[in-house]
């Protein structure tokens, strides 16, 4: 098995070697071996570009086949490819993308509902995960494979509180999303803008959760809290860092990445409250299911888990290479790779998984993505009319 040495740091996040990738490139291993003929794959891609410019190389230094990658910005992230695919779909002129590989599902649930995305089945991945016991043995996991086969789910990351470490001491900081409103916390509460990035599937599971009315009292109560909003959970992590806000809501990567350049910031992971007792003639409420919460102050709904996806884009000009990178980035090397960098996400292949079981996500918020995926627009709208 090809072991990455990955030092954890954004500014100097280096690989093996090429020659040790590529000898790792044998029918099996989910990497093709170098090609002859110059090939070439068109990616789209909203992860975070410091990572995967690192790992699409590798892939093309093992494979021979180059990779035209299209990111995204921070501020907009996810969405302003989403859009630019959306437009893109049904003109063969216009379309451009071979493989879709997203930092979030909700984004790819919205594309593949819309028609863009093609049936995605990678054989070497899928026979991998049944050697190496994935899903109970059955192959990849259920919940993380797409119902119509239009996308995979594959390394993690979750939705955590941050704060600062100088002015906030661990038996203290938040365990809930209503302890937020604390009085302590007023004016020192930072988000990232809801219609983007993670935050816009965050808000659209509470909705899930809890329900119109809990969900919209406790974003009231955010904003006379006076909740600031930022341009991107980055963004979120370096004022909580500076001290200009005490707390916030981010992802785990960015925590990790500021802890990485020393900041006085650490993760508060949400607590995961039992479901309410149901009456004794029918089953207890599911963990997944909107409890009654008629107040402000959430409960903890645990740690939502944010697992990367990748798909193939009908249309594709470049079929066989963009198969080939879908293997790629769902074989144990590349999840390996990407469990090393500072964004430490979870690995889906148990031996893999097994291998950085320091970075297991405690607390998992057990959620439906698709029936998320159903309230973010009403979510956007509640979060329009209360934050403006």
């Amino acid at each position: 098995m090809t072991t990455f040495n990955c030092p954890l740091s954004r500014r100097h996040f280096t690989l093996a070697s090429a020659a040790g990738l590529a000898a790792a490139a044998i029918p099996g291993s989910g990497l093709l071996a170098r090609t002859r003929d110059p090939q070439k794959v068109v990616c789209y891609t909203s992860a975070d570009s410091v990572y995967a410019k690192v790992l699409l190389a590798e892939f093309t230094k093992a494979t021979g086949i180059a990779v035209d990658a299209v990111f995204d910005t921070e501020a907009t992230k996810t969405t302003g490819l989403v859009q630019r695919l959306l437009t893109e779909h049904g003109n063969a002129a216009a379309n451009r993308a071979d493989v879709w590989w997203c930092s979030e599902p909700f984004g790819t649930i919205k594309l593949a509902r819309a028609g863009v995305l093609d049936e995605t089945t990678a054989p070497r991945a899928e026979a991998h995960m049944k050697r190496a016991g994935g899903d109970g043995g059955g192959g990849w996991p259920a919940n993380l494979r797409a119902a119509d086969k239009s996308w995979y789910g594959f390394g993690s990351r979750a939705r955590v509180i941050v704060y600062n470490t100088r002015f906030v001491k661990e038996p203290d900081a938040p365990r809930t999303l209503g302890h937020l409103l604390r009085a302590e916390f007023k004016g020192r509460i930072a988000i990232a803008k809801p219609a983007f990035g993670t935050t816009r599937g965050h808000f659209g599971a509470l909705l899930h959760r809890f329900g119109e009315p809990a969900f919209e009292a406790w974003l009231k109560a955010l904003k006379a809290n006076d909740v600031r909003v930022m341009d991107g959970n980055a963004t979120v992590v370096a004022a909580v860092a500076r001290g200009e806000c005490r707390i916030g809501l981010t992802d785990t990567d960015d925590v990790y990445a500021g802890q990485r350049e020393g900041w006085p910031v650490a993760i508060a992971w949400e607590e995961l409250a039992p479901p309410l007792p149901a009456p004794t003639d029918k089953p207890a409420p599911a963990n997944d299911k909107p409890a009654p919460i008629t107040g402000p102050d959430l409960p903890g709904m645990g740690s939502m888990l944010i697992p990367s996806t990748v798909s193939l884009v009908k249309g594709r000009k470049n079929p066989g290479p963009a198969l080939e990178l879908v293997e790629f980035l769902l074989s144990p090397a590349a999840q390996r790779s990407l469990a090393q960098t500072d964004s430490r996400n979870t690995p889906v292949d148990p031996e893999v998984r097994r291998e950085f079981a320091q970075y297991d996500i405690p607390n998992p918020a057990e959620l439906d993505l698709m029936a998320v995926a159903d309230k973010i627009d009403a979510a956007m709208a509640i979060c329009s009319r209360v934050l403006g």
